[in-house]
């Protein structure tokens, strides 16, 4: 059964063309306050779905609270042909779904933006290795650079020093390095056919003995360039694809995931029942400040603390409804 959990992704603003002048979230260079804006976007993924070729977004349950907005999206994929049977009532065909079809899955989610910080989180609800991070971060960008003309990075380079202090004060459990397909050799040993070893997994797992020198100056590897970490994912001359080492950070259980092209991110644990929207959310506000001063955002007294207006609590802002084949998921900003 897969775990249940979240990912927080950080992010910063900035005006086009100017990518390493971050402003303060609440105060952005027209004056604009990142927050409702952002929350002006959800609604109008309230009010349209997005889509990017086969996928799909659609946004609900959209509540403001503070420096806080707490929602709910709606992810799914079409494309697919096949019939639903009911195998209580003779295997009978229940349903005849379509390429048109969409089939559907929730994902919660909540921003966090301090006014006087120049890094928000944004985290996402995951269930096994799913979520919603990639179209909907597609969108929000899009969105933010249509109509104020700044520029969203979303899971921008966080703050070393306190990246790793944070893995300092980890109780690393294990660590297991993953690969999709199988080498020839591996597969031959098992007696795997030569057409089957693409879909094979192999997994190496390290456990207490070697962790704590693992762990020593981690971050300086996975901070480094694509080919540092590129050579933290080779191991006895195997190549992995995708490193996670679970630890407890506090009373919290995390997951920090790194693979060779993407830095890392971390995947704390909730279990394998799926949380109460009450408990869900609770987890992760209380976690906020913690894990939020770890990775650069400005955490002071009162930093959740914020009215909403009228004005900001009416923002509706609409953005193109479909990604062009040429953004492949992702928005070109420069």
């Amino acid at each position: 059964m897969s775990q249940y959990g979240y990912v927080v992704y950080t992010f910063r603003v900035h005006r086009r063309g100017k990518k390493t002048d971050a402003l303060p979230l609440g105060r952005l260079s027209g004056g604009e306050d990142a927050l409702p804006l952002l929350y002006g976007l959800l609604r109008g993924l309230e009010e349209q779905s997005f889509t990017s070729r086969d996928r799909y977004l659609r946004a609900d349950h959209i509540a403001p609270l503070g420096r806080t907005v707490r929602f709910m999206v709606k992810i799914g994929q079409s494309g697919q042909t096949s019939e639903i049977i009911d195998p209580d009532n003779g295997e009978a065909v229940v349903f005849n779904r379509t390429g048109r079809h969409i089939e559907t899955g929730r994902r919660r989610g909540m921003i966090i933006a301090p006014s006087g910080s120049y890094v928000g989180l944004l985290v996402l609800e995951v269930h096994g290795r799913s979520s919603a991070k990639t179209l909907l971060s597609t969108a929000l960008k899009r969105g933010l650079l249509k109509h104020v003309n700044h520029v969203l990075d979303i899971e921008a380079v966080v703050d070393d020093a306190a990246l790793e202090e944070y893995v300092k004060k980890a109780n690393v459990h294990a660590v297991t390095l993953r690969r999709a397909g199988l080498p020839t050799d591996i597969a031959e040993a098992v007696s795997m056919r030569e057409a089957d070893a693409d879909k094979g997994q192999l997994e190496l797992r390290i456990t207490p003995g070697r962790i704590k020198q693992f762990q020593q100056n981690l971050i300086a590897r996975l901070r480094g360039d694509d080919g540092a970490r590129r050579r933290l994912l080779q191991v006895g001359g195997l190549e992995f694809s995708e490193l996670s080492m679970s630890m407890e950070v506090g009373e919290r259980k995390t997951t920090l995931t790194v693979t060779a092209d993407r830095i890392p991110s971390f995947v704390y644990d909730l279990g394998r029942t799926l949380p109460s929207d009450e408990v869900f959310f609770r987890e992760v506000k209380s976690g906020a400040g913690e894990i939020g001063a770890a990775l650069g955002m400005t955490v002071g007294a009162g930093w959740d603390a914020g009215e909403w207006t009228d004005k900001s609590l009416s923002e509706l802002l609409l953005l193109p409804m479909e990604v062009t084949p040429d953004d492949d998921g992702e928005l070109v900003t420069e």
